[in-house]
């Protein structure tokens, strides 16, 4: 099995990483943004019509209600038309109750939204680290390498993780040094 060790540092080429990072999180946060705005956008477009939509049917109503009680009817029919307009009062009442309950939940739909977005962003950024590290680790234990062979040392076998990058540039280099040394051309350690 592979030797274990626990990472010492988070950048191992902080300038390549920084922007390998920042260029998988730059397009996911324009495009999380340009969706949450369009989302935000159409939501107001949907409560709007939640408000005003309900409320034309109850305000055509009441509007007949003022005209049939001016033309005068007998007290029953006013009674009557006095017991709509309490009703149509209270079915008012209940709309705007509901909207302001539906502008409640909107409000935490978009907490829950910029929530999320934030959480993405970071999950986004700890995977293009996690990423980097198998091109950044292996390119620093490469130049390591190199930086040896151009002081004519030899150097160990180059070994890389599992799932790192560059294994073909890792394998021509160790055939490098064996040429090297059978050549004489390296100092042993």
């Amino acid at each position: 099995m592979g030797q274990r060790y626990k990472r010492r540092k988070y950048f191992i080429h902080p300038s390549s990483q920084l922007k390998y990072i920042a260029f998988s999180v730059i397009p996911a946060l324009l495009m999380s943004l340009y969706c949450t705005y369009s989302l935000i956008e159409s939501g107001k477009l949907v409560l709007r019509a939640a408000k005003e939509e309900p409320l034309v049917p109850v305000y055509s109503i009441r509007k007949t209600i003022l005209a049939l009680e001016k033309e005068g009817y007998t007290k029953d029919t006013a009674t009557k038309m006095t017991r709509m307009r309490r009703e149509v009062e209270s079915l008012t009442k209940t709309l705007e109750t509901t909207y302001s309950d539906t502008l409640t939940q909107w409000d935490k739909t978009k907490r829950t939204i910029f929530i999320v977005l934030f959480c993405v962003l970071v999950l986004v950024g700890l995977l293009s680290l996690v990423f980097s590290h198998r091109i950044a680790g292996p390119l620093f234990r490469i130049r390591r390498c190199v930086d040896m062979l151009v002081e004519g040392k030899d150097m160990p076998p180059i070994r890389l993780r599992r799932r790192d990058e560059f294994k073909e540039l890792a394998a021509s280099l160790d055939r490098l040094r064996i040429v090297l040394k059978n050549k004489g051309l390296l100092e042993s350690e």
